[in-house]
């Protein structure tokens, strides 16, 4: 409580706010745009705006290059002036992105000239290119703005703006007979993100100029063997990040059917409203264990961590009998046809009611230092995952698909609480909030202080 009010005091709730809005607001206006689609289009094209929507965004996110995070690595606020300091970094970052931009514009322009020989749905990768290079610059800028502090100008442009104008227009122009196909549903919405980013560009440009584009003065002025490696790193986890979110739809739409596709993709948009308490519980809480990290405190980590994935769980199981109930009628709303599927809403949401057990999850590892462990780990999981989606998906169908991912998802946040009981006693799990009950107890009984119950081994070093 004594750091949420020191936040207040320094005026950072107010951005605090800001991304709390923002976040929950994206989340009502990405299903309305979702909603609006599903009703501008036919089944058939809804799911293939959603195969192209997919496919975008998930390029987007990979060919950032990691840039976004090598930028809030490296950035120095303190003292920061205009076309003088964090030259080199910006220099770093725009060679980057011109890489994963002009990647994804020249594969864009060869789709294209070759597309009338191609079928549906590969001849409409152009736009899902051209998509998600737009894509790319906006994960960029949502971490500049972010750096300084203008959470307005980082999270609204994309997050709220272009959702609520996608879910407006959308069905404006099928109602006037100007919308027939998802290539042009997603032309559109490529469009209105290019309005959106392209005013985040321009305030980018007014506060900082242009003179990164000039190349440094001194070779040395940039750390290239380091970045570079911190930016492979990063893109390794941005494929990871991509694939959690969009690999299963993309090889539902390409091996069953775009229509699948589009019942899938909303299924998992709704079970992730159940994620929703951690994403919350996340913004405020990351720094404040990150701060308990930094001063060593254990006991107080344990203590924070125990209680924010109690309240994650709890708040997940609660929507989940919610959804349970009601979970038939939501996919009804988008489409009668999906709500035969409302089995496979079931397996998504208890995987999203798994992710909300582990509370801060994979962030302990980030902020305690084992990004690289992470990334191994990852990498390795990601290959049985890859053999489990082609078994059971080919065995069980949709079904077969929703478990892979829950299993995914479950190994990884156990994998993930086993290094950090090793490295810093602390665990995750929901079921540690009793555990600290029960200790604190079996203290009031003993008259004294209440120890951490802790399980695992490790010196506690990183």
């Amino acid at each position: 409580m004594r750091r949420l009010l020191a936040l207040a005091g320094r005026g950072d709730i107010k951005r605090l706010f800001w991304s709390l809005f923002s976040r929950f607001g994206s989340t009502v206006l990405s299903f309305a745009a979702l909603f609006a689609a599903s009703h501008a289009l036919e089944t058939a094209e809804y799911g293939l705006y959603i195969f192209l929507f997919s496919v975008g965004t998930s390029l987007g996110v990979i060919f950032v290059f990691g840039q976004h995070v090598v930028l809030v690595k490296h950035f120095r606020l303190k003292d920061h002036a205009r076309g003088e300091t964090n030259q080199a970094l910006f220099v770093f970052n725009a060679l980057w992105l011109a890489a994963g931009c002009g990647g994804q514009l020249v594969a864009a322009l060869v789709l294209w000239w070759f597309a009338d020989g191609l079928p549906s749905p590969y001849n409409a990768l152009p736009i899902a290119l051209l998509f998600g290079a737009v894509f790319t610059l906006s994960e960029y800028f949502q971490n500049y703005f972010r750096i300084h502090g203008q959470i307005v100008l980082a999270l609204v442009p994309r997050e709220n703006l272009w959702r609520l104008l996608c879910a407006l227009v959308l069905p404006l122009l099928a109602w006037a007979g100007y919308l027939t196909s998802g290539a042009a549903a997603t032309e559109i919405v490529t469009g209105l993100l290019v309005v959106t980013v392209g005013y985040q560009v321009a305030r980018f440009v007014a506060q900082e100029g242009l003179a990164f584009l000039r190349p440094p003065a001194r070779s040395g002025d940039i750390p290239w063997r380091r970045w570079n490696r911190e930016t492979l790193n990063f893109t390794a986890n941005g494929f990871f990040n991509s694939a959690a979110s969009y690999l299963e739809t993309i090889l539902i739409g390409i091996a069953i059917g775009l229509e699948v596709a589009a019942f899938y993709f909303v299924a998992y948009r709704i079970a992730m409203l159940l994620t929703l308490p951690v994403l919350a519980i996340d913004t405020v809480s990351v720094p404040l264990i990150s701060a308990k990290f930094q001063e060593n405190d254990r006991a107080g980590a344990q203590r924070l961590v125990a209680m924010l994935s109690a309240g994650s769980f709890a708040l997940a199981v609660v929507g989940g009998v919610f959804l349970f109930v009601l979970g038939p009628f939501i996919l009804h709303l988008f489409d009668p046809a999906f709500v035969q599927h409302f089995d496979v809403l079931v397996l998504l949401s208890l995987a999203a009611i798994s992710h909300a057990f582990f509370g801060p999850g994979t962030w302990l590892i980030m902020i305690g230092g084992g990004e690289s462990y992470l990334l191994r780990m990852r990498s390795v999981v990601f290959v049985f995952y890859g053999a489990m989606l082609y078994v059971l998906g080919t065995r069980y169908g949709l079904d077969g698909v929703a478990i892979a991912g829950w299993i995914q998802l479950v190994a990884v946040h156990l994998l993930s609480r086993r290094w950090v009981m090793r490295n810093w006693q602390v665990d995750n799990m929901a079921t540690a909030f009793f555990r600290l009950r029960r200790a604190d107890r079996r203290a009031r009984e003993a008259g004294g202080p209440a120890p951490i119950p802790a399980r695992g081994g490790g010196d506690g070093t990183v």
